[in-house]
């Protein structure tokens, strides 16, 4: 079975066997899972936790090394209506759980490897762990609800075929869409979405590099669609973010199936 790679507009499922990643700083929420034995943590003041499961809020800076075991790792962004589940654990930071806590867990991270499983299998695999860590296993606390002005303007962004570059953004403009100050609405999106505007758009161009990697003819092309002239920044950039260089995940296609979905 191949590592499988789950792309949605606000969230991301990896079922693999095996991960150890660089140190990275991603602005998802994040679970990861070990399935058969404990794997490890390394935060970047030198702490390390041992986990078959662990949730780390947004924008923490960590390395991972599961050896020997299945990984099932998934990636809420704050805009996600799934996030809602996990907004009000938010204040306990990191915090490990025992993932043979989750039934038939097994089962689920093989599923999610085969390529025969459909979208909705797979979005109902994500949404089930979530609902069992954050309800179950973690007692559910409310959260926030998120701004619907910021929303229009998230909204919006995914709407257009082509995301600008980050300096290309004009935060008057979307500001207006909602009748906010470019003040006011710079410091609202930031509140909401733990990230700011600038740096947003610069996540959804990463991603659509990642998801385009397969098709990509070079590593060039994907630096192209994530709006990098200098695909050594390009590369700098998707390793910070997401642990691994984008050459190892363009060399990795006959080893890792990514889909898009809708």
């Amino acid at each position: 079975m191949k590592n499988s790679l789950y792309i949605w507009d606000s969230h991301v499922l990896y079922a693999a066997w095996e991960e150890t990643t660089a140190l990275h700083s991603l602005y998802a929420a994040s679970i990861l899972i070990s399935v058969d034995r404990p794997a490890f943590l390394y935060l970047s003041d030198g702490t390390s936790i041992e986990f078959t499961g662990v949730f780390l809020p947004p924008n923490r800076v960590y390395r991972e090394m599961a050896k020997q075991t299945h990984v099932m790792n998934l990636y809420i962004d704050p805009d996600s209506e799934l996030f809602r589940r996990i907004e009000g654990m938010m204040k306990g930071g990191i915090q490990t759980f025992d993932s043979g806590k989750i039934p038939n867990l097994e089962e689920l991270a093989k599923k999610a490897m085969l390529e025969e499983t459909t979208d909705e299998e797979v979005y109902e695999i994500l949404r089930y762990i979530v609902e069992t860590v954050f309800g179950s296993i973690f007692p559910y606390k409310e959260g926030r609800s998120l701004d619907p002005r910021v929303m229009t303007v998230v909204n919006h962004l995914h709407s257009l075929a082509l995301i600008p570059h980050p300096q290309e953004i004009k935060l008057e403009k979307l500001a207006k869409l909602v009748n906010l100050s470019e003040d006011r609405f710079r410091h609202l999106f930031k509140e909401t979405l733990f990230i700011s505007v600038r740096k947003y758009i610069l996540n959804l161009r990463l991603k659509a590099a990642a998801r385009n990697m397969p098709k990509s003819v070079n590593l060039t092309e994907a630096a192209h669609i994530a709006g990098f002239s200098d695909s050594a920044h390009f590369s700098r950039t998707f390793r910070a973010t997401y642990g691994h260089r984008p050459s190892v995940v363009f060399r990795s296609s006959k080893r890792t199936r990514i889909r898009s979905i809708k």
